[in-house]
């Protein structure tokens, strides 16, 4: 055996080699099963189809135990759920995005001229899709991404993604 053959079949052989050792690792991704997530830290605000129905905005209660290393707590809180024009579902967190403070339904007279939310601490309005009207909150309401499992929705309630004007 030459040596120019000798490099071509080595070649030949280290490709087919890998091809064969890739290929189990390229049909394994392209597989259709569905992932599931570890949805045991994020808060479920119910099913999705009673989620979907009713009257928009709302306020959507949740409960969610959180364990971190050696401590376990209990959080209590609420969202604010509304239908955007496409019909997808935006899920607004009540922080205010100015001090921290809660931001609650606004009077029906100030509902009545576009402010749906309001920040009694120092004055901050929302509309009804969190974004900042009035007052000092320099950004829109932060909102929850929300992962589907089973017809439950649920939300990470510890990161909320920081919207921009």
């Amino acid at each position: 055996m030459q040596r120019r053959e000798f490099i071509s079949k080595s070649l030949k052989s280290t490709a087919g080699l890998f091809a064969v050792s890739v290929l189990p690792l390229g049909l394994a991704a392209c597989g259709s099963k569905e992932k599931t997530m570890d949805t045991s830290t994020m808060a479920s605000l119910g099913p999705l189809a009673k989620l979907e129905s009713g009257e928009f905005p709302k306020k959507v209660q949740y409960n969610v135990k959180i364990k971190d290393a050696w401590t376990t707590q209990d959080l209590d809180g609420f969202v604010y759920v509304n239908k955007q024009e496409d019909g997808s579902l935006i899920i607004m967190s009540p922080t205010c995005t100015h001090l921290g403070c809660t931001a609650g339904d606004a009077e029906v007279s100030s509902q009545e001229k576009g402010v749906r939310y309001f920040c009694k601490c120092h004055g901050g309005e929302y509309d009804e899709f969190g974004k900042n009207v009035s007052g000092p909150p320099p950004r829109p309401l932060d909102t929850f991404e929300s992962v589907i499992q089973d017809g439950e929705v649920y939300i990470s309630v510890l990161s909320p993604v920081k919207r921009e004007a």
